[in-house]
C-alpha cells in the first residue's frame, strides 16, 4: 500500500514539475493582454499625507480615465524614509 502512495506522490511531483516546464516556470500565471483588458482595468496605490500615513486606494480605469477610486485599507503610519513603489504615472495606462 505505501508503494502505491509513494508512486502517486512521484507521479504528482512529475506532473508539477512537467506543467512549470511547459509554462516557463510560472506561478502565478499570465495575463493575456487584449483589448478588453487595456480598455478597463484596476491597480492599488498609497495615498499619503505629508506625515506618510496611507491608504491604499482601488483605481479603476475605463479607456485611460480614472472612473473611480475607493480605498481599500486603513490609515497606516510607515517611516519617514518609506516610498510606495508603484509607479504613479502607470496610473490608466495599458
Amino acid at each position: 500500500m505505501r508503494k502505491i502512495y509513494f508512486i502517486v506522490a512521484i507521479l504528482m511531483i512529475l506532473a508539477f514539475l512537467l506543467g512549470l516546464f511547459l509554462n516557463k516556470i510560472v506561478f502565478t500565471g499570465k495575463v493575456v493582454e487584449t483589448e478588453e483588458n487595456l480598455e478597463k482595468h484596476t491597480l492599488t496605490k498609497a495615498i499619503c499625507n505629508s506625515e506618510n500615513e496611507c491608504i491604499d486606494v482601488l483605481i479603476t480605469c475605463e479607456n485611460g480615465k480614472v472612473v473611480k477610486i475607493e480605498p481599500v485599507s486603513e490609515l497606516v503610519k510607515h517611516s519617514e524614509d518609506w516610498n510606495d513603489l508603484r509607479n504613479p504615472s502607470d496610473l490608466c495606462h495599458g
